[in-house]
């Protein structure tokens, strides 16, 4: 299965405030955010992520999967295509590959990207760099020891002042 991250970033690398506020999106993050999550119909993500997003901005409403990494697995989903979970990655995939998924985007965050970085299941990373800078955030990955070589897919400019680089994250790096 072909594992995409799609985040935005700060200019200097962080992927949220420490406010946690999503007020800093450009909205053509926006529309590449709905747009790949339509694109793959699974989406997974951590609970500060879902949080945020639901119910009124969740990607997938009923069609598709949407998996939430959670401890809270008891929690009642508001929406039938949502999964609370504990699993480890592998485990997720799997699931996902039952339902016929070929392809899934995570969308957030640090803890939820770390964990399919680690366990080697990610093949892209696309990133949309905004023009801001945060002094406290969260970095991209945390307490991950390895090295990663990237190959550039693709640059755009979606604007006067945001970028989106894709990423292929290389085999055997």
């Amino acid at each position: 299965m072909k594992i995409i991250i799609y985040l935005a970033a700060s200019a200097n690398g962080l992927i949220s405030n420490d406010r946690n506020v999503p007020d800093w999106l450009s909205p053509q993050y926006g529309q590449g955010f709905m747009s790949i999550s339509q694109h793959t119909k699974a989406v997974i993500m951590g609970k500060t992520s879902y949080n945020i997003l639901a119910p009124d901005y969740l990607p997938l409403k009923e069609e598709g999967s949407l998996v939430v990494l959670t401890h809270d697995t008891k929690a009642i989903p508001p929406q039938s295509n949502v999964l609370f979970t504990s699993d480890s990655p592998e485990k997720i995939i799997a699931q996902l590959a039952a339902k016929g998924h070929t392809e899934a985007v995570i969308i957030g965050g640090t803890q939820t990207v770390s964990e399919f970085v680690k366990a080697g299941l990610v093949n892209e990373l696309i990133l949309v760099v905004e023009p801001v800078l945060f002094g406290k955030g969260l970095p991209l990955l945390k307490d991950v020891e390895f090295e990663y070589k990237l190959s550039l897919l693709d640059m755009k400019k979606l604007n006067d002042n945001t970028v989106q680089l894709h990423y292929q994250i290389r085999e055997g790096s």
